[in-house]
């Protein structure tokens, strides 16, 4: 593996947990060529049957870091036993992607670049285009930018994309890591605590293109994914918000539609020339 970045006050971790690689970690470490800031890229294998390899074509003369489970233990253990190596690494900065998606060009550089034009802000995302395995786009989201905006967003909807984000590396000592008290939603309840404790933004761009998978988590796991949120939006309620009653409201309401028929609204709007709201 190539030697490790000489400067890490610069660095971004990019932080990859893989299950099962189905051949799509090489497109997504490719996605990484042009983003114009020095990475680290840190991989959990998560308990695959067949150990994930990285070859010398595959990561592309960067450092990559494979970390290994012996067993399958679940996403917030693979993230936050990559989280305990980058912060022990020194590296400031960390970038989440998901094996199959692929930054846009600068995605990373325009990040960092923000992060360190706004000190107060410790998270930032971007909005998302979704698509599938043949190239065909299905859907495009953006969100709300601003602080404000998000957190009452966190309440009622999708504010903040899990792999879109990258964070300052400082905000685990104080909101803590991933919590695996909400499987499949834990990127949700990670976003409500470090928006209670830090500031957050979106970038208006789009910079991240991610899979859509058929049998990805939000369909498979789809009810117990929405039990999980209807948990967080009580435990984060404010009887204050309007939000908060309509985010309830609207997770009870998701048990009995169809997830076809949400991602065939989102497609329609997008085929409309409209990018789908949060």
């Amino acid at each position: 593996m190539p030697e490790r970045s000489p400067n890490l006050s610069e660095t971004v971790a990019v932080l990859i947990p893989v299950f099962n690689d189905d051949g799509q970690i090489a497109g997504t470490l490719r996605s990484l060529d042009a983003q114009g800031v020095p990475i680290v890229v840190v991989i959990v294998d998560d308990g695959s049957r067949v150990p994930l390899a990285v070859h010398e074509e595959t990561s592309r003369g960067r450092e990559v870091v494979v970390l290994r489970h012996d067993v399958n233990r679940g996403i917030e253990h693979a993230l936050n036993g990559g989280l305990e190596y980058i912060s022990h690494r020194g590296i400031p900065y960390v970038a989440r992607l998901d094996n199959g998606d692929h930054c846009a060009p600068g995605r990373l550089s325009r990040q960092r670049a923000f992060l360190d034009a706004n000190p107060l802000i410790d998270l930032v995302g971007c909005a998302v285009e979704w698509r599938d395995d043949d190239g065909r786009s299905r859907f495009t989201r953006v969100f709300p930018t601003t602080h404000d905006a998000i957190v009452r967003a966190l309440h009622h909807t999708t504010a903040l994309i899990h792999p879109a984000v990258m964070f300052r590396t400082s905000v685990v000592r104080t909101a803590g890591m991933y919590s695996a008290d909400y499987p499949a939603a834990e990127d949700l309840e990670f976003f409500c605590r470090v928006a209670r404790r830090h500031r957050v933004a979106n970038l208006e761009e789009t910079l991240l293109i991610t899979r859509f998978d058929p049998a990805g988590v939000s369909i498979r796991r789809r009810r117990e994914q929405l039990r999980s949120t209807l948990r967080i939006q009580l435990g984060f309620f404010q009887p204050t918000m309007w939000a908060s009653y309509y985010g309830v409201l609207k997770t009870l309401g998701k048990f009995a539609v169809p997830y076809a028929w949400i991602v065939a609204l989102k497609g329609l709007v997008s085929r409309r020339g409209r990018m789908v709201p949060a």
